[in-house]
């Protein structure tokens, strides 16, 4: 049986990863106040790199997911499930387990190294700081199995996608070989919504209410991976668009209304992508700290044990109708530039073409590779103050894109390693392939990549001068603690806060203590008698400082003379924080927050003031922890 080439969908499903390089830089040139703070900072950024940020992540995983099941449902069909798990062992378990043993010890080598030969500490914070460059080495490789201080790093990084696929095809394997009637019954189900979803343009509103549901329940709308702990609501998120993809291929007859209604899907959605940012920020900062409590993740991998999620009720079903409308919008933005993707790749380039047929073949290797080499070159250009944020977001992406594909046209396109990450290494005898070469490529985009840079740096000016008004540098510094005489040359941190309203003090307590190459709160305290400001959602310093679990800053703050009962929107004071989080199944955590709320009682905290619901801070701690003051 002859097999059809899906070229525009070869496209799409390389795309999904390819576009792993712009969001894994511009994280590093967003604006001060974002939900991104970086270790390293960047004092000004811009919404340019935010709305990409924002965009990308949209969508991008639900993406690769929906493409993974259409090419598993393809591969089964034509070649059997057993070629399929005999390939999917070979190009995706086993560059995983590479990539966990050596490529993420690599990347934390890489992007604390920075750390050795400049005066600013590594991005992850003064965790290898003070350490020669032999000491870090043994500090990261192999997680820390050849002595040094083990560096805990992100979980599995951008690795977690590989993770989440594995354990999918795992799940599509089980159900299939033991109970293949109900998987039949749930891709006929989910099918018949699909295609009728499809078949009319407006009516992709209804994919929208399906995901909804699961965007719901997530303790953040922003969908954050969690590695390891690979929530059951998560995995079910991105089973559903896996699903969708074997629906897709086989109802192959919608790729051409996805055609059609390609640029309608992506018209109708692009304006709400670039507006929805900030709402999303608002209803995940306003939510009540129960949220801090709950968790659909059912293995604590810090304790090494199985902890059963922990489901609050206020930590998910808050801000009323707001949350509903922005939950809703982003999952049907998710969908909307899903399918246009889709429909536009198949609509323009679904016939051979060399070039796509090269991204296609090197998308695999350029996510496993890129994370290093972003993050490595981020870092490094986050630090020059003297070029704006959008220019050096943009000569990033060019040395990244050069070092990246130089890499794949070396180590891999022609060589073994091409046999796992390709499927299929090339011969460099094959016509066509000295076209692929790293000198004619460059030639071939000078000319586009020049014009493109005159356009970022006159943008880039532009949004400068914007910036040039504004003094939020001390916002960023005030967390990042990134270069004290930042701070030293300043008279006031007054009137300064972000969209917000968190003020530097705010941000100096947002940061684990563990992880600053200086304090930067007492310097602050220097700088205002402003104790007490209070965010947009009636939160102060003291507030955040108990929330996070700095106990140091804790005492720094009230010491100073912060106010140690004023309550937030919903009446908690930083004693509620405290006694709802010793909530935590993390028992550690939990311990550390109940020694928190033993000093705020020292230093006068009123245990019977009343939050929204009545509960006084001994009713939270006996409801959320089961304790009582007094214990052991």
């Amino acid at each position: 049986m002859s097999q059809q080439r899906y070229h525009g969908l070869d496209f799409v499903r390389a795309i999904a990863m390819l576009l792993g390089i712009i969001l894994h830089i511009t994280i590093f040139f967003v604006p001060a106040g974002t939900y991104v703070y970086w270790g390293v900072g960047e004092y000004n950024g811009d919404p340019i790199n935010l709305i990409l940020t924002e965009l990308v992540h949209l969508f991008r995983m639900q993406l690769f997911f929906m493409m993974a099941g259409f090419f598993a449902e393809l591969v089964i069909e034509h070649k059997g499930l057993k070629h399929l798990v005999k390939d999917r062992i070979k190009r995706i378990f086993v560059p995983f387990v590479v990539g966990v043993l050596i490529l993420l010890p690599v990347h934390s080598l890489l992007i604390n190294l920075i750390g050795t030969f400049s005066d600013y500490h590594s991005w992850y914070g003064d965790y290898l700081v003070g350490m020669s460059v032999l000491e870090r080495v043994t500090a990261v490789a192999f997680f820390g199995m050849f002595g040094g201080e083990t560096f805990q790093n992100d979980g599995l990084m951008h690795l977690w996608f590989i993770y989440y696929l594995l354990i999918i095809y795992a799940l599509h394997l089980v159900l299939r070989i033991t109970c293949k009637p109900l998987l039949d019954y749930l891709v006929k189900s989910f099918g018949k919504v699909f295609c009728f979803a499809v078949d009319r343009k407006y009516r992709i509103l209804l994919l929208g209410l399906i995901s909804f549901p699961f965007q719901y329940s997530l303790t953040s709308v922003f969908f954050w991976p969690t590695g390891l702990n690979a929530p059951p609501n998560h995995l079910a998120f991105y089973f559903m668009f896996y699903i969708a993809g074997v629906v897709l291929y086989q109802n192959r007859y919608l790729l051409e209304k996805m055609a059609s209604y390609g640029w309608f899907y992506l018209m109708f959605s692009i304006p709400f992508a670039v507006y929805i940012y900030e709402p999303s920020q608002r209803v995940d900062d306003s939510a009540s700290i129960i949220r801090d409590i709950t968790h659909w993740s059912v293995f604590d991998l810090s304790e090494g044990r199985f902890t059963g999620w922990q489901i609050r009720s206020e930590g998910i079903f808050h801000n009323g109708w707001s949350k509903a409308v922005v939950v809703f919008i982003r999952a049907q933005l998710c969908w909307g530039m899903c399918l246009a993707f889709i429909g536009l790749a198949h609509k323009y380039l679904n016939r051979p073409s060399p070039i796509v047929r090269y991204l296609a073949d090197s998308a695999y290797w350029v996510y496993w590779i890129h994370l290093p080499i972003t993050f490595s070159i981020s870092k490094y250009f986050q630090q020059m103050g003297y070029v704006n944020s959008l220019i050096r977001s943009y000569l990033v992406l060019v040395i990244s894109v050069v070092l990246i594909y130089w890499s794949y046209n070396t180590f891999v396109r022609y060589t073994l390693l091409g046999d796992y990450f390709m499927g299929r290494r090339k011969d460099k005898t094959q016509p066509g392939e000295e076209s692929f070469s790293m000198a004619l490529m460059a030639k071939r985009l000078l000319v586009p990549v020049t014009a493109i840079a005159v356009f970022v740096v006159l943008l880039g000016m532009v949004l400068e001068f914007n910036n040039s008004f504004r003094n939020k540098g001390l916002l960023v510094e005030a967390y990042a603690a990134r270069k004290e005489s930042f701070l030293t040359s300043v008279t006031t941190i007054d009137g300064v806060a972000d969209r917000y309203g968190n003020t530097p003090l705010h941000n100096a307590v947002r940061r684990s203590e563990r992880g600053r190459r200086y304090e930067t709160l007492p310097l602050l305290l220097e700088k205002t008698e402003r104790y007490n400001d209070r965010n947009d959602y009636g939160r102060t310093a003291l507030f955040t400082a108990v929330r996070m679990g700095n106990k140091a800053d804790v005492v720094k703050l009230v010491e100073a003379g912060a106010k140690i009962n004023l309550p937030d929107n919903y009446g908690h004071t930083p004693a509620h924080v405290a006694a709802v989080k010793t909530g935590l199944t993390n028992r550690k955590k939990s311990e550390h927050f109940y020694s928190i709320l033993q000093l705020l009682v020292q230093y006068g905290a009123d245990l019977q003031l009343k939050d929204y619901k009545g509960r006084t801070v001994t009713d939270c701690l006996q409801y959320f922890g089961g304790r009582s003051l007094g214990e052991q």
